[in-house]
């Protein structure tokens, strides 16, 4: 996650008014994949304890604190949001999708999610 220092800055300033998680979802460029990396040494996940591992090495790499769910092995959050490679959503109060980012990595605009996450807040506290 190339923004992973950004995200946290976000998380630590708005965590009191609102939730957040991020959900590892399966690895985009595995080692064994289509499109290895370079860089990361991931091998596709064959089980959920693989992905679980994964999630928490890239936590710990990335020096995130945020709370991380685990996508489960039918990969079904990250089909139901389109989310592969990395996606960032807002729910609102009403559980509905309140910001849709584009998909990453290039696609990726935090201040946007910072803007809508700032107006949701807002809102709600009045």
């Amino acid at each position: 996650m190339r923004q992973a220092g950004r995200l946290q800055e976000l998380y630590e300033a708005h965590s009191k008014n609102a939730d957040f998680w991020w959900i590892y979802i399966q690895e985009a460029h595995a080692t064994d994949g289509r499109r290895p990396s370079k860089t990361v040494k991931i091998p596709l996940h064959k089980t959920i304890k693989d992905r679980t591992t994964a999630a928490t090495g890239c936590s710990t790499a990335s020096g995130l604190t945020i709370p991380v769910l685990i996508d489960d092995m039918k990969d079904s959050a990250s089909t139901a949001y389109s989310a592969l490679p990395e996606r960032f959503f807002i729910l609102g109060a009403d559980e509905k999708v309140a910001y849709a980012g584009g998909r990453g990595p290039r696609g990726v605009d935090l201040d946007a999610l910072e803007k809508r996450l700032k107006e949701l807040t807002q809102k709600e506290s009045k």
